[in-house]
């Protein structure tokens, strides 16, 4: 049943393969001919590829390689995968909708453009569900093929956590990094809202939709968001990403009603990785009792309906019989919202900090559940996203840490929150402070 693994052995990792290729000890074409033999030896039983063309990617390489530097390039010959809902201009893009089955875009999204620059190969397009929202797409959990990889950036977690690819983009407007990443046993990394371009990424509530990214390791995370952050980019509009060392945050853990419905192995987990780092000499603090997770978790679902309305004007106009049952639901759903009901719902946006000073309190890193349980049986969604509505509407840089597996076999997630902005030290305290343990 678990095909974990099965071929991590052969698809090496970003540190490893930047390290082999600027030392001239690795070249482009082995890489690629490494990921494609693993590909085509896992995928079948898996199905998280929506798009692949491997006369596509030798064109890639061939573009790479003509540069004389390539080899000194942050991400030389990385391969990566780029969850289908980002633009490609020599990929189909479908955003998961039968819609969209031919769509070819004129070019690329900004972030995929970005990585290409950086030397980063796409190998192919993952299975998303329809729009990045709740209907599921062919793909299966790796730890087993009755369960689901969660969503919606499916395809991304399953090419990870089966071994694929080493990374691979994804996109999250309520859990849609954070819960697939969990479900899948590998880490999800979503920053702060705006820090990474969404330009060419199919919205579908842009007051909430964040750009992430899915890998094996925390330091391949550490590796791919600090070569972004380098890119020229950002040079023209500097980012203050603000925050303390690992050894000045105190981290605290999140109890709230939610804990009615958790599964026990959850916040087993939790409570082993807050012991941890406090073992390992994190400073800590008391337990936060957030009495507006409930609000922000009714105001994100609100506001994701009423967006979603002017995002898919197109295809409710021209395309709704090809629309799931899902997506007429939310668009019906957000046209019932009231105008006084979506300025209720802005407030968190308008005033995020006012929200995050009482979800800290004396606090800088929050752990809590990723999930309210492991991956469900495969069905007609991809699993319960409570758990990151509220940091995701506040715009919260989270982290999912693996975190061994439960007693059904399953692979179990810590999330890791920080202050908004406090993205590199989320980072810095979840590789000082936590363990993975399998």
């Amino acid at each position: 049943m678990t095909v974990v693994n099965k071929a991590t052995d052969n698809m090496q990792s970003i540190k490893s393969i930047t390290e082999k290729v600027r030392a001239g000890n690795l070249d482009a074409l082995e890489i690629i001919e490494d990921t494609r033999q693993v590909i085509s030896e896992t995928d079948g039983g898996i199905k998280a590829w929506q798009t692949l063309d491997w006369d596509e990617v030798d064109r890639q390489v061939e573009v790479l390689v003509s540069n004389s530097n390539w080899r000194s390039l942050p991400l030389a010959a990385v391969p990566i995968a780029v969850k289908d809902v980002y633009d490609t201009d020599n990929f189909v893009t479908t955003y998961g909708s039968s819609i969209y089955s031919s769509h070819r875009p004129s070019r690329d999204a900004k972030l995929v453009s970005i990585l290409r620059s950086l030397g980063a190969i796409v190998v192919g397009k993952t299975v998303t569900t329809e729009f990045a929202y709740w209907q599921p797409g062919p793909t299966v959990n790796p730890y087993n093929k009755k369960h689901t990889p969660g969503g919606s950036s499916s395809g991304s977690a399953a090419a990870v956590s089966s071994g694929m690819i080493p990374i691979a983009l994804g996109s999250q407007t309520a859990a849609s990094v954070i819960r697939p990443a969990s479900y899948c046993g590998v880490y999800g990394f979503k920053p702060s809202y705006g820090i990474l371009p969404l330009d060419g990424v199919k919205p579908l509530a842009p007051s909430l939709d964040h750009a992430g990214f899915l890998a094996r390791s925390l330091e391949d995370i550490k590796i791919f968001f600090t070569a972004i952050l380098g890119h020229e980019h950002f040079s023209q509009r500097p980012l203050k990403l603000r925050g303390k060392t690992a050894s000045e945050l105190a981290v605290t853990t999140l109890s709230g009603a939610w804990e009615m419905v958790l599964q026990r192995d959850c916040q087993q987990a939790v409570a082993d990785c807050f012991a941890g780092a406090k073992s390992r000499g994190s400073k800590f603090s008391e337990e936060v009792v957030f009495s507006d997770f409930e609000r922000l978790t009714r105001d994100q679902t609100t506001l994701m309906a009423a967006e979603s309305v002017q995002t898919f004007e197109y295809e409710r106009k021209h395309e709704f019989q090809k629309l799931s049952d899902h997506i007429k639901n939310l668009l019906e759903e957000g046209s019932k919202v009231t105008s006084t009901q979506l300025a209720q719902a802005r407030i968190p946006i308008e005033n995020p900090k006012e929200f995050e000073d009482r979800l800290f309190c004396n606090a800088d890193i929050l752990l809590c559940p990723s999930t309210l349980d492991t991956a469900p049986l495969l069905g007609t969604a991809t699993g319960n996203p409570l758990m990151s509505r509220a940091f995701n509407i506040l715009g919260l840089p989270t982290l999912t840490v693996p975190y061994g597996l439960a007693d059904n076999g399953l692979p179990l997630g810590v999330q890791v929150v920080g202050r908004r902005g406090n993205d590199c030290s989320l980072l810095l305290f979840a590789e000082k402070f936590l363990t993975k343990r399998r």
